[in-house]
């Protein structure tokens, strides 16, 4: 990753982790950042993260917007709304310009409370989703298309060496994903330069 983009990383993590821990809700890092920490290294210029907020907390939004508004652009509207429906909104750093993406739908169940911390590219220590975790949903994008994903479930099924496999496995299935993670793992067993991502 290049030095601006390491840095810009740095400024948007520390801002988003200050921003969140005034809430009191708990959270956790996943997609491109937690493959990069995983996996193998890569460019990435948005943070993914989880929470969890039931929509019975609607007016947690405007909470958010104290936590969030003087550092990001932020919708208290997209997030009321995603609350709601238990899907995503967004914030962009002002400074940085990264985008974070706040996840509010439970991909993988129980993933916040397997979270732990971890030390990013950037040599910051954040709290993030367990390798298996982060594996599981990157299974869950890729059923819904996204290629990307592919390549950074194959870096990290290479590089973490003690994954719990039996809960992997289960929760794979239990996702709809097992067949995807199957054959992946073939892939990054065999380091065959034929068979294509």
């Amino acid at each position: 990753m290049s030095e601006p983009l390491m840095i810009d990383l740095d400024i948007t993590s520390k801002k988003v982790i200050a921003a969140l821990r005034k809430t009191d809700k708990p959270f956790a890092f996943t997609g491109g950042l937690a493959a990069i920490t995983y996996g193998d290294p890569r460019m990435t210029n948005d943070v993914d993260l989880i929470m969890e907020i039931n929509p019975r907390e609607r007016d947690f939004a405007d909470k958010l917007a104290d936590t969030l508004s003087d550092e990001f652009f932020f919708s208290v509207e997209a997030c009321r709304e995603a609350i709601d429906e238990q899907s995503m909104f967004q914030a962009i750093d002002k400074e940085t310009m990264f985008k974070v993406d706040i996840h509010l739908s439970d991909i993988v169940p129980g993933a916040l409370e397997r979270r732990r911390d971890e030390t990013i590219v950037t040599g910051r220590t954040v709290p993030m989703v367990s390798p298996e975790d982060a594996i599981l949903s990157k299974l869950h994008w890729i059923k819904l298309g996204s290629g990307r994903s592919r390549k950074d479930v194959v870096a990290m099924l290479r590089v973490q060496e003690n994954l719990d496999n039996d809960y992997l496995e289960a929760t794979a299935e239990q996702l709809g994903v097992k067949s995807i993670l199957d054959e992946l793992r073939k892939i990054a067993e065999s380091y065959d330069p034929n068979m294509i991502l």
